[in-house]
Order: structure tokens, then sequence, then C-alpha cells
């Protein structure tokens, strides 16, 4: 399950008032974030509130109520105790730039979106609704107050959606050309190792299919497709597993991320790399964390001179989606690919096909 990326140790009692030492009571209130995410991943409710959270999510949230355990140890604060005025201060720090671990998402110069500051909002008061509900104590009200303000109330109306962050033609262009660089032994770096091979790979797909990171480290020997497609010898769908938050799914690979996967399926089998991972994190077939995802594609990005563009390795999830709506795939079936349950998420992918799509 994507969520598992976020879990840590067992839940941790919050302590009515704050202790001395600010480290532990940041760590602590980390500690109530794992726990909630552990509920969560759990829930076999339907209800958005409650059911696992979807990888992307759990990612941003994390660095949202780390951020925000920061703020409250250095100020003595724990769930019992913040005050709305306390989390006004917190946004208003965000906003100025000095507050640590500015947010990745959903901030456009120095302005703070009024969609992070719901979301803010919204994550606080669950958490502190949780830990309520754990500890048999009345509810900090401090989030639920602020989110009756008009300012945050109707912050989250589709028309507010951040815009999907996706390549330009150029951009997707240039990506394509590093990823399926070849090096051969006398080119002046030497030749690629297995490792450069898998990472460039497994970028490959989350732009030519769509992947996210979790996909990527779930992915199976047995999901790949080879036969049936057009070109002989080269993989060209994928299956899926279910992560618990999105269904088993089926997805169509571009002819040049079907190359690239043919070549790196040759590499890992000319090493002898175990299990049934695709993309494992050694020889031996171990697990990819979800760390080293994260920065050996963040490398493969800042590689092809994508290291400081905004988006992370999601808009290229992104760009696929929008190249194959422009080349007339229908919102349902692009729906299906990405694993997307509600149609309604593919709304702010409309907003921005009137701009050229053309991605390779």
């Amino acid at each position: 399950m994507a969520i598992r990326n976020v879990r840590g140790p067992p839940a941790m009692t919050l302590p009515l008032f704050p202790p001395d030492d600010n480290a532990l009571l940041e760590e602590r209130l980390r500690a109530l974030f794992r726990s909630w995410i552990d509920y969560r991943s759990l829930s076999t409710s339907r209800l958005r509130t409650e059911r696992p959270l979807k990888e992307e999510s759990a990612i941003v949230y994390q660095e949202m109520w780390h951020a925000f355990a920061a703020y409250c140890a250095q100020r003595k604060l724990d769930v019992t105790t913040i005050e709305a005025a306390d989390i006004q201060t917190f946004l208003m720090l965000r906003e100025s730039g000095r507050a640590s671990a500015k947010p990745r998402v959903c901030i456009k110069g120095s302005d703070l979106s009024p969609r992070y500051a719901w979301r803010l909002l919204t994550l606080i008061d669950r958490i502190t609704r949780f830990h309520a509900e754990r500890e048999g104590v009345a509810p900090n009200r401090a989030a639920t107050e602020l989110l009756q303000r008009s300012e945050y109330r109707y912050a989250n109306a589709s028309h507010r959606d951040p815009l999907p962050e996706f390549c330009t033609d150029a951009q997707a262009k240039r990506l394509i050309a590093y990823l399926t660089e070849i090096r051969h032994a006398e080119s002046p770096q030497g030749p690629m190792s297995w490792k450069e091979v898998r990472d460039r790979t497994a970028v490959g797909l989350m732009l030519g299919a769509g992947l996210t990171p979790g996909d990527v480290r779930a992915m199976t020997l047995e999901g790949i497709a080879i036969e049936g497609g057009r070109r002989a010898g080269l993989p060209w769908k994928l299956a899926l597993p279910g992560n618990g938050n999105a269904p088993a799914r089926e997805t169509p690979v571009a002819e040049w991320a079907g190359r690239r996967l043919a070549v790196w399926l040759s590499v890992r089998e000319n090493h002898h790399i175990k299990g049934e991972l695709v993309f494992p994190s050694t020889l031996g077939g171990k697990t990819w964390s979800h760390t080293g995802c994260y920065e050996s594609c963040k490398t493969v990005l800042e590689g092809a001179g994508l290291g400081n563009d905004s988006g992370g390795v999601f808009k290229l999830r992104h760009t696929f989606a929008l190249r194959q709506l422009a080349k007339g795939r229908t919102e349902a079936e692009v729906a299906r690919w990405l694993g997307l349950l509600d149609l309604s998420s593919m709304a702010r992918y409309r907003r921005v096909m009137p701009r050229p799509i053309d991605v390779a």
C-alpha cells in the first residue's frame, strides 16, 4: 500500500503538557501523524475522509505536518493547547518564508495559496480529532473554527484547484533524449551502471506510462506484456497491482519507453538480479524504498536539466495524461490507466488542454 512509505514507530501518546525538550515534542507530534496514517491505511471505509491516502497525498501531508510540528515544538505547543491565533501565525510565517521547510505545493511566488491553507487546516483538524478520540478527550477546535471563515471555507472550490504541472514539448523531448541515451565504455563517463539504467527506465515509465513512484516500486515482471504488441519483443502494456487505494489496472507504454524497458530487462537478466520486482534496490531483489526511489528519480531529472522545475516526478504522470487526452483518448480511459476512481479528478486536465501538448 502506498501509505506504507510514511509509516514509523508504534503510536505514542502525547502528554497534556509539552515536555521541555523541543526535539522530543516534535518527534511525538510526528509520531502522532504516523499513527494517523497507519489508522487510515487499515480503514475499509469508503468515506473520503477515512479511507487510505494516496501516496502523493500522504507525502504532501507529511511535509505539511512536519513543518507544523517543528513550529509547535519551538513554541511548546501540543495538539491540546494550540489555538487559532497560533495556526494563523504559522500560516503568516509560511507566507513570509520565515518558517522552515517551505511547502512544495500550491505556492506561487511569495503568496500562500488559499488551497494550501485549507489543506493544512483540514489536516490539523483531522489529526486533532483522531488524537482526541484515541485519548478520550475533547477535540481541539482551533482549526475547525478557522475553517468556518470565508477565506478558508471556500478555498477548496473546484475552480481553485491548482493546475497540474506538466512538461513542455521541449522539456519532454530533452528528457526523452536523456533517458534513452546509451553510453559505451569509450564514452567520457564510461558505461552506465545497472542502477543508472534502472533509474532512467523508472523515470521513463513515469513519463511514458503514467506510473507513480509507488507503481514503479511495486511493479512485478509478470505485469509486463510483450506478446501482442505492434513491435515484436517490445513491452507495450503494464499490469499494475492495486495499492489499497487504487484498483489494479493496466496502462499502455509509449514505444520509446518500451524500448528503454526492454534494455533494462536485458541488463537485469545479465546481472542475475533476483526476485520478481522489476525495479529492486539491490541485486538480491530487495524492495526499493520510497526515499531511495525518490532521490534516484530526482537525480535523473537533474541530469536532464529539469531538476529546478516545479512539479517534481508527478509532473511526468500529468504529462502522460495530457498526451493521451490530446490524442483523443476519453477521460474514462485515461482515468482507468492512471488508476483514478473518481472521474471528477480529470477536470483539472481540461483546464490546460487548450495549451499545445506534444510529447514524443
